[in-house]
């Protein structure tokens, strides 16, 4: 039986997006392999993942604009070249699954078997504090994707909160939620939580791409202007629960910050 999936696309190779997309990746992943050979932190070979997994999660945040994606996934990759942490790659898949589900790109309800593997994906994900805020962000997801449908589901609401407790009782195993106030950098978290701030008011200018399935309707509004609001609030909760590493976060609120510019360049051209 062919393997069907409502949450995961393919690649179109003739979009030029992706091609650029693909070329990216090239060269970051070669100036990671230069990098570590050259003496640099292995860590340098991720460049070329985080780079994919930024300009994915910009592309649903985003869609009507290919080089906001692009220019978000550059700077991921030279922010690891540059020897800079990040959160995590499961935590980004898990921000960048949370985000197509709420704004539904794919122009499809998940199916019974995606709502399983998204349940899971949000529990495994929590032995750290990132995967925490990332996994209890897509059980959020789940259930605002439920609520959102014009016809709502049981399998959708079961699996939101079976994926928020799962999510909860692996982070508290794994003791990843701190005993006391953790030692935050309180300007950059007041930033943050600016930014996630904005992402929840500011409403995104009616979106013009089609989603992927075949009725080829137009993105939604409302769900991007969830999707952006739910991204912004689950990076300023791991940005918080980080401590002094929230830096880490930093190609995702950067991700999130040439979004919300983006929105604003196309406001004021559209008033024109």
């Amino acid at each position: 039986m062919a393997f069907r999936s409502h949450v995961v696309r393919g690649f179109d190779v003739s979009s030029l997006s992706n091609r650029l997309m693909f070329g990216l990746i090239a060269i970051t992943g070669v100036a990671g392999v230069t990098v570590w050979i050259s003496g640099g932190d292995i860590a340098a070979l991720w460049a070329p993942v985080q780079t994919f997994l930024v300009w994915a999660l910009v592309r649903e945040l985003d869609p009507d604009h290919d080089s906001t994606a692009l220019f978000a996934g550059l700077v991921a990759g030279l922010w690891i070249l540059a020897g800079f942490d990040v959160g995590g790659t499961l935590p980004a898949i898990g921000l960048l699954m949370a985000a197509r589900v709420v704004v539904n790109t794919t122009g499809r309800r998940p199916l019974v078997w995606d709502l399983a593997a998204l349940g899971v994906f949000a529990a495994v994900i929590s032995f750290t504090a990132a995967g925490w805020v990332a996994g209890f962000g897509l059980a959020i997801a789940i259930y605002i994707d439920n609520r959102m449908a014009q016809k709502h589901t049981t399998a959708g609401a079961l699996t939101a909160a079976l994926a928020a407790l799962g999510a909860s009782a692996i982070a508290s195993l794994s003791q990843v939620f701190p005993q006391q106030m953790p030692d935050i950098s309180q300007l950059l978290v007041l930033m943050i939580g600016v930014l996630a701030l904005v992402a929840v008011v500011r409403e995104p200018e009616p979106p013009t791409s089609l989603v992927d399935s075949r009725r080829k309707t137009p993105i939604s509004q409302d769900r991007l202007h969830a999707g952006r609001g739910l991204i912004g609030v689950l990076v300023f909760g791991a940005a918080f629960l980080a401590g002094s590493d929230a830096a880490a976060m930093g190609p995702t609120v950067i991700a999130l910050t040439l979004v919300l510019i983006s929105n604003e360049i196309e406001r004021i051209r559209r008033r024109r």
